[in-house]
């Protein structure tokens, strides 16, 4: 168990619709643990804070009043990889865990709430999270400079990522387009991915470590692809094609105004011509979605 003054450092928050829970929770937590506790009552306001904190620990029901607790849990990773995240439904259910552990939920609870648990699992995973922490400080430097200006891109309506701004609708519509394609060019797996490495829509099957790597291949710089670009004096290269023994793969690159890649993995005896005619057609659809979303609040600028 920790210290009362290593506790009282550690930063909670509380997601929940329900106020007499998030009441309770903040109670417990504030009172006998010694926690600094946020509380949100909603996505957005979740994601506000998510935005301006860097929190040890996040609780959150798996429904809220405008998205859910799983589509925070997905654009968490992103924002706050070190941060746990703990879902709470309403009653047990093995769909529900098995998708909140796929997002990287580290525990999943469900109603009537028994707080003495609770506390306990909360109090386990932090002391993993210092364990985490400890590790990290003895081996890497610090990487302050960094943070913040990942923080600066996140927070700036002109720069943020596309999970961020994304309606529960648009979510939807975009969720209904990659099925669409899935089933029209025989994929197995087609996936959206914004710059940070979150995922926006994904349709078919893919192994969790593999979907890991996806991610993060789609997020990185291209500069090479621009600087090939550049001297061919292209805008840009929309459409790259990475072919295997057994599979292809077909990514289109979304510049404005929201940086995306559109990556579609099929075997390689599909037809080409009819996955980039597919393909090219979703994404012109989801471009469409990206443009339509208005600008996102201007949030105050955070000072290093």
């Amino acid at each position: 168990m920790s210290t009362p003054d290593t506790r009282r450092q550690e930063h909670i928050l509380i997601v929940a619709k329900d106020e007499e829970l998030r009441t309770s929770l903040t109670d417990t937590l504030e009172s006998v643990g010694g926690y600094t506790v946020n509380q949100a009552g909603s996505f957005e306001d979740a994601l506000t804070e998510i935005l301006l904190t860097d929190f040890d620990l996040i609780v959150t029901e798996a429904e809220l009043p405008d998205l859910s607790g799983m589509d925070l849990l997905a654009v968490v990773g992103g924002l706050r990889p070190k941060a746990r995240v703990i879902v709470i439904d309403d009653d047990l259910s093995a769909k529900s865990a098995v998708a909140v552990y796929r997002l990287g939920a580290v525990d999943y609870l469900y109603k009537p709430l028994n707080m003495t648990f609770v506390l306990m699992q909360i109090e386990r995973q932090l002391e993993i999270r210092r364990a985490e922490t400890r590790l990290v400080e003895h081996i890497e430097p610090p990487k302050i400079q960094k943070e913040t200006i990942d923080r600066a891109r996140r927070l700036d309506p002109r720069t943020r990522p596309a999970a961020l701004v994304l309606g529960r609708q648009q979510f939807k519509r975009i969720n209904w387009e990659l099925s669409r394609l899935l089933g029209h060019v025989k994929a197995r797996f087609v996936g959206l991915v914004d710059s940070d490495g979150n995922m926006v829509g994904a349709a078919g099957t893919l192994e969790d470590y593999d979907l890991q790597l996806l991610t993060q291949a789609l997020s990185i710089d291209h500069s090479a692809q621009r600087s090939l670009a550049s001297i061919l004096e292209e805008t840009k290269f929309h459409s790259t094609y990475f072919e295997g023994d057994n599979n292809g793969v077909y990514i289109i690159e979304f510049s404005a105004p929201y940086t995306v890649s559109l990556a579609v993995i099929c075997d390689t005896d599909v037809k080409p011509g009819m996955v980039w005619l597919y393909s090219k057609r979703t994404a012109n659809l989801i471009d469409e979605i990206l443009k339509s979303i208005p600008l996102p609040k201007t949030v105050p600028q955070l000072h290093s």
